[in-house]
């Protein structure tokens, strides 16, 4: 049948048959679109992961999974996998860290599976921690992007990703894939169903067969968070709390609009708001709705063994005798608010943190106080916001320590800031990249770059493009580079210029240019880096670097430290250039997240920033 004539008879059925045979066709056009294979077999594999270097690490504490073992409570999120331990009598749990071997620390789900613990990374993978270490579980199916991972009582391993619904027996060596939409909750019910539900509806899988669940009023049935309470399936959607009814349909649950999370402990169902308040909603199988109210806004509800956790603003809180009370406090580092690091600079002696996600802080190293961050090497640091909200500057892209004030670069224009006061420079609209020429401080915007004698150079004038995504002095000139390739400017005029097409460039968007001694590196998003060899006034001569073909690198990030070059890269972490010069090689780091965004070294330290926080790396001896 084809695509066409199914249509005009689901547009019949609804219009004429009534909301049961409309169930049937949404059923239907839901299971065409899963594009099933009978349930398919691959082999697993347990593989050791490489040593990394351990790093610091500050940015956002927020909790996506608890789960309790034997030997103690265990969370995952942005800060990687951590255990509750108690530091001293009456202090509180703390977090013990054991995320130093995984390749990032950005962790969306944790699952137990028997006495093992189970990960799945943000950008890919599933990796298991046993005995002290972690191994990652590799499948034929490839990296998996697992959103979701929970155990029956059989020992079977349920994953959620954002390939498919999968599952692994206890102690099998094949995974096995159930159906190809993408999951993000899971939840098992009392009858042997395994229902799934992700952002193309909410699936029933029973005996290898996969079935479509229909939520009322959902042409696209996205679910965020299931739970099976009181024989029925319960589903998180946009619309707010679901339950299933008799028929099978989910359909709204009184006082469930605008929820966030649910959890189930015994008889009760506990559900966060979104966006999130200081209460908590309790349903009992009847559907009676009580109010509890924390000390701080809930972002999410976990319900692991006997418990009942609440993730909050303060802390982990617990609930003990209906009442909560606080176990374990968060740490400073979940002041920074923001986490997606846009730019660093370093501003009368203190390093500078521009969010892409908000606005300007400063980190201030060796002093203690309510704003004190603890990195796990012990260094203690106090982050001081530079700008109150609501704040002129946003989204910053890049800053520049010059003549005595701080340059702003963001998307709500240029700023200066001179340690008290910001003030808007010349050139209107968002603002990408800046640079130091000799004349002042040249500005990077959408219609072109703004010289310091006020002079406007874009397209029209010769560059390959008008937005100025990279700035950087050559010689006596501005190197600048846009989406559509790299041109020179010497005064007021292009010089040269090298656009798409030319097969200068690997690719035409350029993000970061790095002069050195007789060249310069010049890094773009999609193709990696090229060095140009030779005065600014000749021909040169461009050489790829063909091991970064591919590579994105982000904006501003390609530093020198120490007669070492290294890049930050979109998705695969951080690059170091060889001792001769030859080649880019990348580093086993345990980063905040593959995506590294900001660059720069201070006091010997590289501080790499990227869209889950930040974290910096020794490169004293890194030259030898």
């Amino acid at each position: 049948m084809s695509r066409a004539r199914m249509s005009l008879l689901t547009v019949a059925a609804l219009a004429g048959l009534g909301l049961l045979v409309a169930a049937f066709v949404l059923n239907r056009r839901v299971d065409r679109a899963l594009d099933v294979p009978v349930s398919t077999e691959r082999p697993v594999e347990l593989t050791a992961l490489p040593e990394r270097t351990t790093l610091p690490f500050w940015g956002s504490e927020d909790i996506e999974s608890v789960v309790e073992l034997p030997d103690g409570i265990y969370l995952a999120g942005a800060f990687g996998v951590a255990r509750l331990q108690e530091s001293a009598p009456g202090a509180g749990l703390h977090r013990l860290d054991l995320s130093q071997t995984l390749p990032t620390r950005r962790v969306a789900t944790l699952s137990s599976w028997r006495t093992d613990l189970v990960a799945g990374l943000d950008a890919g993978g599933l990796f298991v921690y046993r005995d002290g270490s972690w191994m990652e579980l590799r499948s034929g199916y490839g990296t998996l992007h697992v959103r979701h991972v929970a155990e029956t009582l059989a020992g079977e391993l349920w994953i959620g990703a954002r390939e498919g619904l999968f599952r692994i027996g206890l102690a099998e060596r094949v995974m096995a894939r159930l159906h190809t939409s993408p999951v993000k909750a899971i939840v098992f019910t009392d009858d042997g169903r395994v229902i799934s539900g992700g952002e193309k509806g909410l699936f029933s899988t029973q005996g290898g067969t996969t079935k479509a669940v229909a939520i009322e009023g959902a042409d696209t049935s996205w679910v965020d968070a299931l739970a099976f309470f009181g024989g029925r399936i319960y589903a998180v959607s946009p619309t707010g709390l679901m339950s299933e009814a008799p028929d099978g349909i989910l359909r709204p649950v009184s006082n469930g609009q605008n929820v966030g999370s649910i959890a189930i402990q015994g008889d009760i169902l506990f559900a966060t708001a979104d966006p999130p308040d200081t209460s908590v909603r309790r349903f009992d199988t009847a559907g009676k709705l009580q109010l509890g109210q924390l000390p701080s806004a809930v972002r999410k509800v976990f319900a692991p063994g006997d418990r009942v956790l609440a993730d909050t603003q303060i802390g982990l809180a617990q609930r003990v005798d209906e009442t909560w009370r606080i176990i374990s406090r968060t740490r400073a580092e979940r002041i920074f608010g923001h986490t997606h690091v846009g730019a660093l600079a370093a501003f009368r002696k203190r390093l500078v943190i521009g969010f892409f996600d908000g606005g300007l802080s400063e980190l201030v190293e060796g002093s203690r106080g309510p704003a004190t961050v603890f990195a796990n090497d012990a260094t203690a640091m106090s982050l001081r916001p530079l700008t109150a909200s609501p704040s002129p500057v946003w989204e910053v892209n890049a800053l520049l320590d010059a003549g005595g004030a701080l340059h702003i670069a963001s998307l709500r224009g240029a700023f200066r800031f001179d340690g008290v006061n910001f003030s808007a420079t010349l050139g209107t609209g968002a603002a990408f990249s800046l640079a130091q020429t000799r004349s002042g401080v040249a500005i990077g915007f959408g219609e072109g770059v703004l010289l310091p004698e006020g002079k406007l150079i874009s397209a029209f004038h010769g560059l390959p493009g008008n937005q100025a995504t990279a700035l950087a002095s050559a010689e006596d000139g501005l190197l600048v580079g846009t989406p559509s390739g790299i041109g020179y400017v010497e005064g007021r005029t292009v010089r040269w210029r090298a656009a798409s097409g030319e097969g200068k460039l690997p690719h035409p968007w350029v993000t970061a240019i790095l002069p050195q001694n007789g060249s310069v590196l010049v890094a773009t998003y999609g193709g990696g880096i090229v060095r140009r060899v030779g005065a600014m006034a000749d021909k040169g001569e461009w050489k790829p670097f063909p091991e970064t073909g591919g590579l994105k690198i982000n904006t501003g990030c390609l530093v020198e430290s120490q007669g070492r070059v290294y890049a930050g890269s979109d998705g695969l972490g951080l690059f170091r250039m060889t001792k001769d010069g030859s080649r880019f090689e990348p580093l086993r780091l345990a980063l905040p997240s593959p995506r590294v965004t900001a660059l720069f070294e201070k006091d010997g330290f590289l501080y790499i920033g990227t869209d889950e926080g930040l974290t910096r790396w020794s490169v004293d001896g890194d030259s030898q």
